[in-house]
């Protein structure tokens, strides 16, 4: 073997050594940016945070869990949208109304803006929805189930205002009742008789439409019920009311009271 050929071989293996570094490198080196740049999931705290304004605004109508409510509220899990923050942060502050797709179904609806949302408080919720509504460890947060303060009066007062209303309506019974049910040729009735008898109808109309089911579906025993057991009973109650105020009307009319 000619001398100097090991010296040769020596040359020729440290020659290649730095491509070998820079291969080695550029294989690594992406592994390791990806796994530095993967940002860690929100911590407990966030979630807890999260969860709190979500249960208190959003769970409603997106429903706990974010399953939403077919046909009329959106889901926000498995939803791509959610994870655009972005456009979740925009929406909730601006709300959003008209046709959207999720998942192949088409919702049209309107959500408000919750402006009186904090950043903080926003940048938490939408942290806990993008989490896929995670359960944060340690204990769940309690969220008070009274009444939002400013929204219920004091027992006393209530019952005060109630008391008042009945006596009211007593007094302008006693007052207007005779003339509300009088008999009589409806072109001799003068125009404040009209106005009464009119505004009976009409108020009676409202009240027996909208006030009596909207009270009767706030009922626990209602609320406990089927969603569509509690459409059921509006339909029927609403339908009830109509015909018992066309039945007043006819009965009215023949007997000369309108």
């Amino acid at each position: 073997m000619p001398a100097g050929t090991d010296d040769d071989n020596r040359r020729t293996w440290w020659r290649w050594l730095p491509l070998a570094t820079i291969a080695l490198a550029t294989a690594v080196l992406p592994m390791s940016v990806s796994r530095a740049a993967a940002p860690d999931g929100p911590d407990d705290d966030t979630l807890r945070a999260g969860a709190e304004v979500y249960s208190a605004v959003c769970s409603s109508c997106h429903q706990p869990g974010g399953v939403g409510l077919a046909g009329r509220f959106p889901p926000l899990i498995d939803n791509p949208s959610v994870d655009d923050a972005e456009y979740v942060d925009t929406v909730i502050r601006n709300g959003l109304s008209g046709e959207i797709v999720v998942n192949g179904v088409t919702y049209d609806g309107v959500m408000p803006a919750q402006s009186t949302l904090a950043d903080q408080e926003i940048s938490d919720v939408i942290a806990y929805i993008q989490s896929g509504f995670a359960t944060p460890a340690g204990p769940a947060p309690e969220i008070a189930a009274g009444p939002v303060a400013g929204t219920e009066l004091p027992p006393l007062a209530d019952f005060g205002m109630t008391a008042a209303f009945l006596i009211a309506i007593g007094a302008g019974a006693l007052v207007l009742g005779p003339r509300i049910v009088a008999v009589g040729p409806r072109h001799q009735f003068s125009w404040v008789d009209a106005w009464l008898k009119t505004g009976v109808i009409v108020v009676g109309s409202i009240v027996a439409t909208t006030i009596v089911p909207a009270r009767v579906l706030e009922l626990e025993t209602v609320q406990d019920l089927p969603r569509t057991a509690q459409d059921l009973i509006t339909v029927g109650l609403w339908s009830a009311a109509i015909c018992a105020t066309l039945w007043a009307l006819w009965y009215a009319h023949r007997e000369k009271r309108v």
